[in-house]
């Protein structure tokens, strides 16, 4: 165990941000390439996880061949070799084989997170074991990773009476990943019926290869003076645009922008735009907790949307899409070229929704935008104010929790082995797959030969980038799956990878993350923090919350209520949250961020 740590102590011992160079792999080779090398009882270890490969590559997940490769070797001080036997369900049925095995008590000694309820409520429920002095004694560069920034640090160490412990092993990423989701705009009809705001001369653009659904180039510029959208004036200009467009393409059953049915998405995104942070509760530059939902933000962003939907901008039937993901509202509008603005997937970008069959897609060019910054609505505290609560990937999530199950067996050995996955050569292992050097270790196993990849599933490009083979980048993901230890806590690496994206979608990815997420603190907190009681206290107050904003909020959006009455609907709003005594989860969220070095 390491003493009490304070804020202090953590602020001198760590570097913020920085994901430092891991200490040399513990792995000893041992010369077996064709399978585990011989595991005693102590260091047979079965393990659940939520899904394995394509039946068709393997029917037992411990046959993936970076799992080979890895059980080939031996590990830690004693050099001893571990065995693993993998429990996948069947497809569909992860769920229910999960709340079989934990109302049995035959538990697996290790456990994928994926459907767990958090780590310290496993260990309080008597489930999972608290390894910290395995971890502290066998794995210095998962400590050393968690311990190189504070984000990672809250989200993989559990303080209790102010000491660390290790409940679970978490995934990490040496940076957050590309976001799948965000804000994109017909750019194609920005230039086709647009004119430059200073000059009005009239826009250029178009693809510079036909059959290159990502070479389009343009001159574009926005109110703003840039070639993006950046305030919310942006966006309005470019709904104007899109009235024009409508209108001459005699489209005439559609809009302008969509948005999710309760009129909001509670984890921030758009709300955030209009002088930081959502109607959910979230954290401000000074690490003091606030609850959104009757701030003069989320009023001013319901005065914003309010003007869309009187203007005929807004979807305005929104309310009725209660079965819409809200990355895919309308989707059979969209589709058919007919929206200007909406909330989509990597893959509606560029010219991927062109069905070119004459209809309304025909040379659509579909860019990202970043969330706006107001510059219109509400009073000074909500204009120019950064979104900071936003679309975001974590650098954590995942992972596993070992059970009392393993209690008896050699787990001194067992997280040397895991402690592997957070090398950068075990990194790659779980990230990539094999390279050319382990493929021919691996001298009676041909799995990698038989699928094209003999010189292995990653090669390093001519930029010093990690790149995949041209066999793992044409893969639909199912033989990535098969290749690929991924089900293993570890380093994921991202930095260095090279996605191989067009230089244009890339840009347009990189804008949904343009702003970063200080605000939002709740997805860390709750998952791994918090103790069963608080979770439950916070988890039953949001759930009456949320239902009654759901069931209310698109009354001012609509005008149904009037968002500008201080005495009466307002207030009636503000007078019904309060009832809920949401105070008394801000006060359980405080004492988090207190506990914690900089949620």
């Amino acid at each position: 165990m390491t003493g009490k740590i304070t804020r202090r102590d953590f602020l001198k011992g760590t570097a913020a941000g920085a994901i430092t160079m891991m200490l040399p792999a513990t792995l000893t080779g041992c010369g077996n390439s064709g399978g585990s090398t011989s595991a005693g009882e102590d260091t047979t270890f079965t393990w659940w996880i939520y899904s394995g490969a394509a039946s068709s590559y393997y029917t037992e997940y411990q046959e993936n061949p970076s799992i080979v490769y890895t059980l080939s070797k031996t590990w830690g001080e004693d050099e001893k070799a571990i065995a693993l036997e993998f429990w996948a369900p069947a497809a569909g049925e992860a769920d229910t084989n999960y709340s079989t095995m934990i109302a049995s008590g035959d538990l697996s000694d290790i456990i994928d997170l994926t459907v767990c309820d958090p780590p310290l409520t496993m260990y309080e429920k008597g489930y999972a074991l608290d390894i910290t002095e395995y971890v502290e004694a066998n794995m210095p560069n998962y400590v050393e990773l968690v311990h190189s920034d504070f984000t990672i640090y809250n989200s993989c160490v559990t303080l209790v009476d102010g000491e660390e412990h290790y409940y679970a092993l978490r995934t990490i990423a040496d940076e957050p990943d590309d976001v799948f989701t965000g804000y994109m705009y017909r750019r194609d009809w920005i230039v086709k019926y647009g004119t430059n705001p200073e000059t009005g001369k009239a826009f250029t653009g178009a693809y510079t290869n036909p059959d290159d659904q990502d070479s389009w180039e343009d001159d574009v510029v926005f109110p703003s003076g840039g070639a993006d959208p950046i305030y919310i004036s942006d966006w309005e200009w470019m709904f104007e645009i899109f009235e024009t467009a409508m209108a001459d393409l005699g489209i005439d059953d559609s809009y302008c922008i969509s948005i999710y049915y309760p009129g909001f998405t509670w984890s921030g995104g758009l709300t955030s735009s209009f002088g930081g942070g959502t109607n959910y509760w979230y954290q401000d530059a000074d690490y003091q907790v606030h609850f959104g939902g009757d701030e003069d933000s989320f009023r001013t962003y319901l005065e914003c949307l309010n003007a869309w939907y009187e203007k005929g901008w807004l979807d305005p039937d929104f309310y009725q899409r209660t079965s819409d993901a809200f990355y895919a509202i309308d989707d059979t509008s969209v589709r058919q070229g007919k929206v200007g603005m909406w909330c989509g997937l990597q893959s509606e970008l560029g010219g991927r929704l062109d069905m070119e069959d004459g209809g309304y897609t025909n040379g659509i060019f579909v860019a990202g935008a970043p969330y706006p910054i107001n510059d219109i609505y509400g009073d000074e505290s909500c204009q120019y104010v950064e979104p900071n609560c936003v679309m975001a990937n974590s650098t954590v999530g995942g992972g596993v929790l070992i059970t009392t199950a393993a209690k008896d067996k050699d787990l001194a050995t067992l997280c040397s082995y895991l402690d592997y996955f957070y090398t950068e050569e075990g990194a790659l292992i779980r990230t990539l797959g094999l390279n050319a050097d382990q493929v021919a270790e691996m001298e009676d196993n041909t799995f990698y030969a038989d699928y094209g990849m003999e010189d292995g599933a990653y090669f390093v490009n001519d930029e010093g980038m990690y790149e995949k083979s041209s066999t793992m980048a044409n893969d639909s993901s199912e033989l990535y799956t098969a290749a690929v230890f991924m089900k293993s806590p570890g380093l994921t690496l991202v930095a260095n990878v090279d996605s191989g994206l067009a230089d244009s979608y890339q840009y347009s990815i990189d804008l949904w993350s343009k702003y970063a997420n200080p605000g939002f603190f709740s997805g860390t907190i709750t998952t791994d923090m918090m103790t069963s009681e608080d979770t439950t206290t916070c988890s039953n107050l949001w759930s009456k919350i949320l239902e009654y904003m759901t069931n209310n909020a698109v009354y001012f959006i609509t005008g149904e209520k009037d968002i500008a009455s201080d005495s009466t609907d307002w207030a009636n709003w503000c007078k019904s949250l309060s009832k809920y005594n949401y105070q008394s989860a801000s006060d359980i969220f405080q004492n988090y961020v207190d506990l914690y070095p900089f949620c």
